[in-house]
């Protein structure tokens, strides 16, 4: 019987998972770098090849990484602000709020910065930094996170921005932003953190 059935021990597959909501956060296969994100479809087809590379006889090395985005530039902070808050949905939308006024300040044009109310904006900024304890140093490219643009339109954010003609208005904009592209991610993308990085429940 045991030539026709396999009965050899399978080696047992750590899990990766870390958090599947809201956001999901999964351990990658890899010691060092950066996180990296990806639509959830492109997660399912690399973690198919996971188990199977992993649970081969022998162990079978895993031969890709999903398609995704690289998240440096900045944007590796915006995550390790996420991260530190996954399990308080509330608080990971107030860090990427604050991503969101971030982008503003240094990305965007709006009316409104050409004003004195330009020190408002940074008086919020300062407050939430601190409150969060969420910090970008360095050459920050971009703070929001990249989403494909079946998903959003790149030009949204600026154009709701543009439209702003107060601060109340400029803030609201930035927050309806920010929320909506924190659903896509929820909804859409997986991200991988490397082991280094990786925050285990």
């Amino acid at each position: 019987m045991a030539d026709i059935i396999d009965l050899t021990p399978r080696p047992e597959i750590r899990g990766n998972l870390i958090t599947a909501h809201p956001l999901e956060f999964r351990v990658g296969d890899w010691r060092t770098g950066h996180v990296m994100m990806c639509t959830k479809k492109e997660s399912e087809r690399y973690e198919a090849h996971r188990l199977d590379a992993l649970g081969s006889k022998g162990h079978q090395h895993i031969a890709f990484v999903p398609n995704h985005f690289t998240l440096d530039g900045g944007s590796h902070y915006t995550v390790q602000g996420l991260i530190r808050y996954r399990h308080d949905e509330a608080m990971m939308r107030r860090v990427y709020r604050l991503a969101g006024l971030m982008e503003c300040v240094t990305n965007a044009s709006s009316p409104i910065l050409r004003t004195d109310l330009l020190r408002r904006v940074y008086k919020a900024i300062l407050e939430e930094r601190e409150s969060l304890q969420v910090i970008w140093r360095g050459n920050v490219v971009h703070f929001l996170l990249p989403l494909h643009s079946e998903f959003r339109n790149p030009n949204l954010f600026q154009h709701n921005l543009t439209k702003a003609e107060s601060l109340k208005e400029l803030f609201a904009a930035i927050e309806q932003e920010t929320n909506a592209q924190f659903d896509i991610l929820s909804q859409h993308y997986v991200f991988y953190v490397p082991e280094s990085l990786a925050l285990r429940d």
